[in-house]
């Protein structure tokens, strides 16, 4: 039985619901379309009705001052001024009192002037001023309204909406449904890792290994760690209490040939001599015994931190599509300080105190203990959270996010910590893998759910509900074990000297991975997709919801590549062509926007950023240490990766501020293909710094 059993199961069940969503989203696409004259027409209706109210009354008071309606001036300009404060309308008409057309904004549609003159339309005139009808002529969906008065019937109004604009609601509609659904979908996969997942994969782990074991000829009856409430625990205690009556079988016979090797030469049976020999070939094919301790850590503990990271996470994930057009709205004049700089600075401030403070907070973390360390992160948080909602200008929200970032930096440390004191060493990546899952998912599902929230209910009120994630985070939180597990040849967390940081800047080897690799890939990953794609689609025109939706994209496009690419990291050489070419295919897709501007450009470019993203991370780590290898050994893993971490969360911090100095200086567009244009020279010549010349490559063979 394979330990990767349950994830097939998960696989195979996150498949059945996939199809099941795409036969439902097929079907609300159908329906949608049929229904829409009926659901969305009286809507529709109304809305048109309070801009034609205006036009109405501006036609009647021009009739009581004597002009002649059929002589009205102005009429063109008036619905020029319409189509530009609605670009939904494609048409508009004044009619006469028998529907021939008087005044129109251009060329009548198919089948409107029957539709002017139909007697169902100008019965309109006859009922109470403001009443409206909506039907569909040609590619409009026509809204018709009477300018009347008690006393004058003059005629109508005719205003046509293009049936585009429907689509788009429609389009928009499913867009959010999908997401939804998605969101969902990761959401019941979070909820049976939480509730099952964890003991039902250690106990086919066990299952698996007793087996196994059994196989092998191991008949020692091992020492479960997963508790009495561990799933299957009714047949493991049963295989054990096979393994036991057998053990016990075997002790009775050692004890009897033992007893026999007592009794004198002339009284032992005739057959004892085979019997030794069988006992003795016996112990040699087979083990028997019990151990003396549980051979790995309870996996079931390692797997509580998943849910209050998941969870915490989401709500710092809920900002990501909204919070630079958040901070746009709270600008305020600083002097010195463009606006596009203030814009990037909550974000870059964010970065760099994350950065700066997990060396820091990993001594604290150890000194205090995982649970209150997440527990004041939580709490730190929620404050910034709740804080960041009630705020005035962008000079207090720079506050309140660095509260924000501080909790976040306490609980991340805090987590990694908690992974790599309960992992096994020999399953530290897989335990690692439970880690980032839980980051993913919840990058996954909280941009989409942000936009969708901040452009239904508002920004603030999204802030809130952040607070209150956080606030649930602290209950999962308290769940978390106290104490702390040690190993006898632990090495205690420590900052890096200035000395140690100042060599591995300077160090050429260190600097190729982190200079050349992981700055520049963070630094596009926050100047593009947390700055510049977000304000450039509100800015033109487009929805918060939107830019969640592609953001969504980019979790989705890691969740699916990083884990293929994270197989073929299996050599030195492989590792440098990921991340070179990561680099290249990132830097592609802020290219990509030189084509055009449009949401389906950035679409593509959003694509392109997640698939060299997830070619290169997974090697970038792992060439740190085939790269600096001496340095390891002599500072020890702890500083190196932490100097790492740290100019790498630097590249996110600089990412904001170089894109803002590029829209301040030009343009969106110009600020997507330079940042793009530095990954992929630092990608190229990553690849050309770490090409082997032909010596040294058939040296390595």
């Amino acid at each position: 039985m394979s330990d990767n059993y349950l994830r097939r199961i998960y696989l195979r069940l996150a498949g059945a619901v996939m199809l099941v969503v795409m036969a439902a989203l097929l079907a609300n696409a159908f329906l949608s379309h049929r229904t829409f004259e009926r659901a969305l027409a009286p809507q529709l209706g109304n809305k048109m009705a309070s801009v034609g109210g205006s036009i109405s009354a501006l036609v009647l008071k021009a009739v009581e001052n004597g002009v002649p309606y059929k002589e009205l001036y102005g009429v063109n300009e008036r619905f020029q001024e319409v189509k530009s404060e609605m670009p939904e309308v494609a048409y508009l008409a004044l009619t006469d009192a028998g529907g021939a057309i008087l005044h129109q904004s251009m060329a009548a549609p198919e089948g409107a002037a029957a539709h002017f003159a139909h007697p169902a339309t100008l019965k309109l005139l006859e009922g109470s001023p403001g009443t409206s009808s909506v039907q569909r002529v040609g590619d409009l969906f026509m809204v018709s309204l009477p300018v009347a008065s008690a006393e004058r019937k003059l005629g109508m109004l005719h205003m046509g909406v293009d049936l585009r604009f429907v689509d788009d609601m429609v389009l928009d509609m499913l867009l959010d449904v999908l997401v939804v659904l998605v969101v969902a979908l990761f959401f019941t996969l979070e909820l049976m890792h939480f509730i099952a997942g964890a003991r039902l994969d250690a106990s086919l782990r066990d299952l698996g290994e007793t087996f196994e074991r059994g196989s092998a000829g191991n008949f020692v009856i091992p020492v479960r760690g997963g508790g009495a409430d561990q799933a299957f625990g009714g047949l493991l205690k049963a295989l054990d209490g096979v393994l036991a009556r057998l053990n016990d079988a075997y002790e009775t016979l050692a004890r009897e040939l033992e007893r026999s090797r007592h009794v004198p030469t002339h009284e032992r049976h005739p057959g004892m001599r085979l019997a030794h020999q069988g006992a003795a070939e016996l112990a040699g094919r087979f083990r028997f015994g019990r151990a003396r301790q549980p051979e790995l850590r309870d996996v079931s503990e390692l797997a509580k931190v998943r849910a209050p990271l998941f969870v915490f996470i989401l709500a710092e994930e809920l900002t990501r599509s909204f919070l630079p057009g958040y901070v746009n709205d709270l600008l305020v004049p600083v002097p010195g300080i463009s606006n596009q700089i203030l814009i990037g600075l909550p974000i870059a401030l964010f970065m760099l105190i994350v950065a700066v403070a997990q060396p820091f907070l990993g001594v604290h973390c150890e000194r205090i203990g995982h649970r209150r360390t997440m527990l004041w992160g939580a709490t730190v948080a929620a404050a910034g959270f709740l804080a960041s909602a009630l705020a005035h200008s962008v000079l207090d929200l720079l506050l309140w996010r660095s509260l924000c970032a501080i909790g976040y930096a306490m609980v991340f440390v805090a987590a990694q910590s908690y992974v790599l004191d309960h992992a096994p060493r020999q399953q530290r990546a897989k335990s690692f893998a439970l880690f980032v899952g839980a980051i993913m998912a919840a990058t996954v599902c909280g941009p989409s759910i942000g936009g969708i929230l901040a452009d239904n209910v508002g920004v603030r009120p999204t802030l809130v509900i952040a607070a209150v994630l956080a606030m649930v985070s602290i209950l999962v939180i308290r769940q978390l074990p106290d104490n702390r597990p040690r190993q006898a040849d632990e090495v205690p967390a420590r900052i890096p000297t200035w000395r140690e940081f100042a060599a591995l800047v300077f160090n050429r080897r260190f600097m190729t991975v982190t200079g050349l690799a992981a700055m520049p890939a963070k630094m596009l990953l926050t100047g593009i997709c947390f700055y510049l794609l977000p304000l450039h689609l509100v800015q033109s025109g487009s929805t918060q919801s939107m830019a969640g939706r592609l953001l969504m994209v980019y979790a989705v496009v890691m969740v699916l590549v990083g884990p293929l690419a994270a197989t073929l990291a299996v050599s030195r050489e492989r590792m440098h062509w990921l991340v070179g070419g990561g680099l290249v295919v990132s830097g592609l897709g802020g290219a990509a926007v030189l084509a055009g501007a449009g949401v389906g450009w950035i679409l593509l470019a959003v694509l392109l950023i997640g698939l060299g993203q997830s070619m290169s991370i997974s090697a970038q780590s792992a060439l740190v240490a085939e790269h600096c290898a001496e340095e390891i050994a002599r500072l020890g893993d702890g500083v190196v990766y932490g100097v790492y971490r740290l100019l790498e969360r630097i590249g996110n911090a600089l990412g904001p501020v170089v894109a803002a100095a590029l829209v301040m200086h030009f343009d969106y567009q110009i600020g997507f293909v330079a940042i793009g244009a530095v990954a992929m020279v630092a990608g190229l010549a990553f690849l050309a710094v770490t090409r082997q010349p032909p010596a040294a490559a058939l040296a390595t063979v």
